[in-house]
């Protein structure tokens, strides 16, 4: 919460350090370093220049660049970075004519006459430096906000996803589940209690815990574990359900509804009615990294990378917009013809 809260004080002492550097060196080292006293109206016209240069810098650095630039109207651009270094050089000129302050420095510093009363090449440079790094500065700022924006609507689509997900989840899976549950209660009595209590759970779990950007680990692998055991209730005899996941589980932060659209894309693309289908799913864990892999039989009439659209493209999607250079993930036919998918992630704190 601290750097939040001094962010937006950082750049403007930024700011105040670099002209205060730069009015050092125009004031203090330049002309300290040549080791003469130098008339008052030296000071005064090096304090011009300084505001002027600020004035410069904010004045292109927030109308002019935005206004052009951005817009990609070079031309105006270039007009004002014309006009500005005349403008400045009409300035040391009008000075000079009434100080006198080229001639006084040249006898200063041991020569006759300063060469050029027209044209200031100091003031030149500056300008050209100022003008410089202020274009560069609009423009990194500028790019900076269209990532920014860009990594937002980024954000907003994933959030939408999940949505999504979550409305394809309830009705859909819910119906189907108290279906199954219903013919449970015919058989056994103590089976469909168990699993209407699963079933609670999991609209509990959706309904309250993932309604932030974050869970927990436990939280996400309970919810998958309870998915799993209805799909078993609604699977037919060809399917066999093998898991292989820690009883123990080291609690750290994950995005809700990460897993599990991997485990449901098995159960969507994996399962045939006639054939026999195999689903293994398996969890691992070594402190904060974590290893996700989920192994189904393919079928190629039926099977694709993603046919519902929401499955691995929006968990990859999500993977690397929350999770840059934290993850690695592979999903494909494997060595013995069964699709795979391999999610490789270091969790957070």
């Amino acid at each position: 919460m601290a750097p939040n809260f001094f962010k937006p004080y950082m750049s403007t002492g930024l700011h105040i350090l670099a002209w205060i550097l730069l009015g050092y060196i125009q004031l203090f080292y330049i002309p300290l370093t040549w080791n003469l006293v130098l008339p008052p109206i030296f000071w005064l016209w090096q304090t011009i220049v300084l505001f002027f240069m600020i004035l410069i810098f904010y004045y292109n650095a927030k109308i002019i660049v935005p206004k052009t630039i951005i817009k990609d109207k070079i031309g105006p651009f270039l007009f004002w970075a014309l006009w500005s270094i005349f403008a400045m050089q009409l300035v040391a000129y009008l000075y000079n004519t009434n100080t006198d302050l080229h001639n006084k420095l040249a006898l200063l510093l041991g020569f006759k006459k300063y060469r050029n009363n027209y044209f200031d090449n100091y003031v030149f440079s500056l300008t050209l430096l100022v003008l410089g790094i202020s274009t560069s500065y609009a423009m990194l700022q500028h790019w900076q906000k269209a990532a920014q924006h860009k990594q937002k609507l980024e954000q907003d689509k994933t959030m939408a996803e999940l949505a999504m997900l979550k409305a394809q989840i309830n009705p859909h899976f819910f119906f189907n589940s108290l279906n199954s549950i219903y013919s449970l209660t015919y058989t056994n009595i103590e089976d469909s209690r168990s699993a209407l209590h699963t079933l609670s759970r999991m609209m509990r779990y959706l309904l309250y815990s993932t309604e932030g950007e974050r869970t927990t680990l436990l939280k996400e692998v309970e919810f998958m574990k309870d998915f799993i055991a209805l799909m078993k209730l609604r699977a037919n005899k060809k399917l066999t359900i093998t898991t292989d996941i820690p009883e123990k589980i080291h609690d750290f932060q994950i995005v809700p509804m990460l897993l599990l659209p991997l485990v449901e894309n098995a159960f969507k693309h994996g399962v045939n009615a006639i054939d026999k289908s195999e689903i293994h799913i398996s969890l691992k864990q070594k402190g904060a990294d974590l290893e996700f892999e989920v192994e189904n039989t393919f079928f190629e009439k039926t099977s694709t990378t993603d046919q519902g659209g929401i499955g691995l493209t929006n968990t990859k999607r999500r993977l690397h917009l929350i999770y840059p250079n934290k993850h690695f993930m592979t999903a494909g036919i494997d060595q013995k013809g069964k699709y795979n998918v391999n999610l490789q992630i270091t969790l957070e704190q």
